[in-house]
């Protein structure tokens, strides 16, 4: 009967998941795909700025130099402790609207992996480094990772940028960082290409590449 019916396609399809979830996967060969256009640098292809969703961002304190949020490991500041939630949490004052709520926390660049230490076991997560390392693999050379050492990109760093914002803070207050960012790097990819090609003044445009609360900010 029906019942029945409905039983069997779904231990079925439990079954064919508990098979995926257990199967050994391989990765895919992004370099391999990606190689012809990796070999491509040109005012024809669209840089990419690629945005976090929220938490996606670090937040640092200047005046130390720590992370309030980005390092899970030990030693880094604990949002669950009532001194790191209090490192991490807006100043609340009476009467007063979110974009005057200050503190010294700044952005400081994409959360690329999430150390999580659950008893005995390590997780490493890799949260947004895939992205950017995909991203690498098809030609696009992150501004952030080059210019920090993180990779050798030589001196291609005009194709790839990554948008980091303050996610306690208002979208609207976040999406105009987002238009001042827009237009600097605008100046800064019409510097490359006049160099490079003997363009003036090129009509660059974007391609966003943005997560969750990130595409809300876009």
């Amino acid at each position: 009967n029906l019942g029945r019916l409905r039983q069997r396609t779904l231990v079925s399809a439990f079954l064919a998941l508990i098979g995926a979830c257990t199967a050994a996967t391989t990765a895919p060969e992004f370099s391999l795909l990606y190689t012809p256009a990796a070999r491509h640098h040109g005012p024809d292809r669209n840089p990419i700025i690629a945005i976090p969703g929220i938490l996606g961002s670090k937040l640092r304190d200047p005046r130390t130099g720590e992370l309030a949020w980005g390092a899970f490991e030990a030693g880094a500041a604990d949002p669950s402790s009532p001194m790191g939630a209090r490192q991490i949490a807006l100043p609340i004052g009476a009467r007063q609207a979110l974009i005057d709520l200050r503190d010294d926390i700044v952005p400081s660049g994409v959360l690329d992996k999430v150390h999580i230490q659950l008893g005995i076991v390590a997780l490493d997560i890799q949260a947004y480094a895939g992205i950017l390392a995909t991203l690498g693999a098809g030609g696009y050379r992150d501004q952030s990772l080059g210019l920090g050492g993180a990779v050798d990109y030589g001196n291609d760093h005009f194709t790839c940028f990554q948008f980091d914002y303050d996610w306690r803070r208002d979208n609207v207050e976040n999406a105009r960082r987002l238009r001042d960012f827009i237009d600097e790097k605008r100046s800064y990819v019409q510097a490359q290409y006049k160099s490079r090609y003997g363009i003036e003044n090129a009509d660059v445009r974007f391609d966003i590449a943005a997560h969750s609360m990130g595409a809300l900010l876009t």
